[in-house]
């Protein structure tokens, strides 16, 4: 009889650790979802700049400004959301290593381009930053929510088979479907933490 006591404590301890981690996992998904919708929009801007202009230097003054304005929107919400809701230590330790693997992996490639094994050119940047995303999406996604994860899936086979059999078309594929499926994901994950509420 005790033992059955037992088991249904722990049982009922475990469902609401279960709950309580989802619940976190819910709340992070809604706050997440504006960094989507910020870089679906940089990502459609920016890498619409070349159809605009065929000088690189202009597209790359373009990406640059979008970039600094990005990052700065972007960790302008992050502590204030912050303030409002703090993360709790596990997920907080979770994303940690989210981040450091991605910095390990940011830091292969910069050695892999710097050491000639990977080609540095124009044409394959777009590819790189596209494949690096993916990257950090799939880590994010193995943490937070199956959303993001499908989203890195979904970056990744895109940028191969556009590297591999569209380059032409490098810039409009990953301005309207790459940048269109960053603010699908942002709209999703949003509704996904309102219907929570």
């Amino acid at each position: 009889m005790s033992n059955e006591k037992f088991n249904n404590s722990e049982i009922l301890e475990n469902l609401s650790h279960i709950k309580t981690i989802t619940n976190y996992k819910t709340e992070y998904c809604k706050q997440t979802s504006i960094y989507f919708i910020i870089w679906g929009l940089i990502w459609i801007m920016g890498y619409s700049i070349p159809l605009l202009f065929a000088n690189s230097i202009t597209a790359g003054v373009f990406w640059l400004i979008l970039g600094i304005a990005g990052w700065v929107i972007t960790l302008t919400t992050y502590f204030k959301q912050k303030k409002m809701i703090p993360m709790p230590l596990f997920l907080r330790t979770q994303l940690q290593y989210t981040w450091l693997g991605l910095g390990i992996i940011l830091g292969i490639f910069i050695f892999l381009i710097c050491v000639g094994l990977l080609p540095y050119t124009l044409n394959n940047l777009p590819f790189y930053v596209v494949l690096l995303v993916s990257i950090m999406y799939l880590l994010l996604g193995i943490v937070l929510a199956k959303e993001i994860f499908i989203m890195g899936f979904w970056l990744s086979v895109l940028g191969v088979t556009t590297f591999l059999l569209f380059p032409s078309l490098m810039n409009i594929i990953f301005a309207f479907i790459g940048g269109g499926s960053l603010l699908l994901t942002g709209v999703i994950l949003k509704r996904k933490g309102q219907g929570n509420e």
